[in-house]
């Protein structure tokens, strides 16, 4: 079966998650944003064991691509600490640029994740900073040797996915991929300014204790010229944040299968859906990986970056697509 067998677009998404008595929207995949995302029904008190410092969890990550250049950038509340990153990896000279932070207790106590909230974190000379501005992000970050800035606009409506936790309230996340980025970097010394392609991750909920995902974010073009961007991911979240973004159309995918050696990962992936629409070989160039234990919180995460072929089925036949983008493992305990 092709996707355009399907209906086309998505259910529109529910104004708020708590609709005044703690009730969780019906889970599943939605077009657009949740305007109220407000989580007060579920973070208790707010003392140092409240379910908002020891269960939420919230993040901002961006990623951009031009030809060149791959950057991944992230902020994220994790309850008791707050983590960042940023990297550049340069595919010309194979060079990666990293910087990363974990501040304990990084985020107020009364921080309310937001797509439109303003995310900042210091960590000595270094500096991430997201901002809402002119309808979709100011990305920043400053440190000596690499002072970078992204600027996200026509967003568009994205993708919205809400699923069950086991034994937590639930987890939410809005995604958007294929975004025209402005890209501009100072790096060792000199000035870089390119137009890119980009994608977006908000995720705001209570992920289980224990948390395994793999997560694929791909942006590239089809054969007959379509920008084409692809949002996949397994063992999480019921497989509700599958979709794709074809020209302009945003259209849901099948659960997603990752084929690939966890002791060899930058070998390369095969990553397809279920129902064989989609079918890439992901060929890694590069990864950022970092293991962080604090307390109570435990996390091993892997993201190799780099390039991908392979096949989309339409009604109109098989098309090849080709891209750049990021693949993930990620244990978490949280």
């Amino acid at each position: 079966m092709s996707f355009d067998t399907r209906p086309d677009g998505l259910p529109a998404a529910p104004k708020a998650l708590d609709a005044g008595n703690g009730r969780v929207a019906d889970y599943g995949r939605y077009e657009g944003r949740i305007a109220d995302m407000s989580t007060a029904a579920w973070d208790g008190s707010r003392g140092l064991f409240s379910p908002r410092r020891l269960q939420r969890k919230g993040w901002m990550y961006f990623g951009a691509f031009t030809p060149r250049y791959m950057v991944g950038y992230a902020v994220a509340d994790a309850g008791l600490v707050a983590t960042a990153f940023v990297y550049v990896y340069d595919r010309e000279t194979r060079k990666l640029t990293e910087h990363k932070a974990t501040v304990p207790f990084g985020f107020a106590r009364d921080f309310a994740p937001s797509p439109d909230a303003t995310w900042e974190l210091k960590n000595g000379t270094r500096r991430w900073q997201a901002l809402p501005a002119g309808g979709g992000w100011d990305v920043r970050f400053q440190a000596p040797g690499l002072k970078l800035e992204m600027r996200f606009r026509d967003a568009g409506q994205g993708m919205t996915a809400i699923a069950s936790s086991p034994g937590r309230p639930f987890h939410h996340t809005w995604k958007l991929c294929a975004m025209p980025v402005r890209l501009a970097m100072e790096l060792d010394g000199r000035r870089i300014e390119e137009t890119a392609s980009g994608t977006l991750d908000f995720t705001l909920g209570y992920p289980p204790r224990r948390t395994d995902w793999n997560w694929a974010s791909l942006d590239g073009t089809t054969s007959d010229g379509q920008r084409i961007g692809v949002n996949l991911v397994a063992h999480f979240m019921n497989g509700h944040e599958n979709a794709m973004w074809l020209g302009d159309r945003l259209l849901p995918l099948a659960q997603a299968v990752f084929q690939y050696d966890p002791a060899q990962l930058l070998q390369p992936w095969r990553v397809h859906t279920a129902d064989g629409v989609l079918d890439v070989t992901f060929n890694p160039e590069g990864e950022r990986r970092e293991d962080i234990s604090v307390g109570l919180l435990s996390s091993r995460f892997t993201q190799p970056f780099g390039r991908f072929s392979g096949t989309l089925k339409t009604a109109q036949g098989v098309k090849k697509i080709e891209g750049l983008g990021v693949v993930e493992q990620h244990h978490a305990k949280w």
